[in-house]
């Protein structure tokens, strides 16, 4: 008698082998009367309705606490207003047509007729079709007006800045004429120098303890600051009051320090030095002019 031939003797794919070896599995018989066991079974393994609710519920949650954490903060501005802003600033947008500037730099361009409102620490602008820059600093808020107009509002003062001007909010204080007299420039051995060799040529002066080692600091602070270098001027006039802190010029050093400051609107800085003048120089005769400019400064912010 011949041997029965098995399905994988032929099989010459991986799949043919799978379906003989499916094939080769002995079927088990199943009672009649087991069916009716067999579908109980499969109907009480299935999880009951209840279980699927908390399931259902967490996802749910999940879903929404991912929708409210994508969603933007604050609005942006008014449709199609254009706003761009330095790394370093803080800046947010509470309404559609409102923004807050805290500080830095932002550059706008406002094309709807609807009026937009900056809100900075100093003043409240408001602006419609116009495209101009906006900066806070410890100094103040100054806009500049590149097309169109900008409103500016201060307490009860109100500015219009148009296209092509700028505007720094609070202005700086008049400084007195007398706090302006300094003292004028030494001639030395480095007065006849270009700018370069001089600076150098001061600052080899300045080593030592003599009067003219005083007069070459205080010349070198005046001559950072003339080139544009105000830390600088600045750093050399401090290095004056630390190593003669009651010098003959002393009090010159403590003035330029005053009314460079009140330039650069460092009013904070500035209140400072008036300060510290007024209790190291108490008989100057620039004294009350000094206590007048301190208390017409503006506050600072840090």
């Amino acid at each position: 008698m011949t041997p029965p031939t098995r399905l994988s003797d032929g099989a010459q794919t991986p799949a043919e082998h799978q379906i003989a070896l499916a094939a080769s599995v002995e079927a088990s018989p199943l009672r009649a009367d087991g069916w009716d066991d067999l579908m109980a079974r499969a109907v009480l393994a299935r999880p009951p309705v209840a279980r699927l609710i908390p399931a259902f519920v967490l996802s749910f949650m999940c879903g929404v606490g991912l929708v409210v954490a994508l969603r933007p903060v604050q609005p942006p501005p008014s449709p199609g207003t254009v706003v761009l802003a330095t790394a370093a600033s803080r800046w947010s947008s509470p309404a559609p047509n409102e923004v807050t500037l805290q500080s830095g730099r932002l550059w706008m361009t406002t094309p709807s007729d609807e009026p937009l409102l900056i809100r900075t620490p100093d003043v409240v602008l408001e602006v419609t079709r116009s495209r101009f820059l906006a900066e806070v600093v410890s100094g103040g808020t100054t806009i500049q007006v590149d097309e169109g107009q900008v409103v500016l509002r201060a307490n009860e003062v109100v500015r219009v800045v148009r296209s092509g001007e700028s505007l720094t909010w609070p202005p700086a204080p008049v400084i007195p004429g007398p706090l302006l007299e300094l003292a004028p420039a030494s001639e030395s051995r480095c007065s006849s120098l270009d700018a370069t060799a001089s600076r150098a040529c001061l600052r080899s002066e300045a080593d030592g303890n003599s009067l003219a080692a005083q007069a070459a600091l205080y010349e070198l602070g005046v001559a950072e600051v003339k080139r544009g270098a105000l830390e600088e001027g600045l750093q050399v006039w401090r290095e004056s009051l630390e190593r003669f802190p009651g010098g003959v010029l002393h009090p010159e050093v403590r003035l330029a320090l005053l009314i460079e400051l009140v330039k650069a609107r460092r009013f904070s800085e500035a209140r400072e030095a008036a300060t510290d003048f007024e209790l190291q120089c108490a008989a100057d005769p620039r004294l009350l002019a000094v206590a007048s400019l301190r208390r017409a400064l503006p506050p600072g912010r840090p």
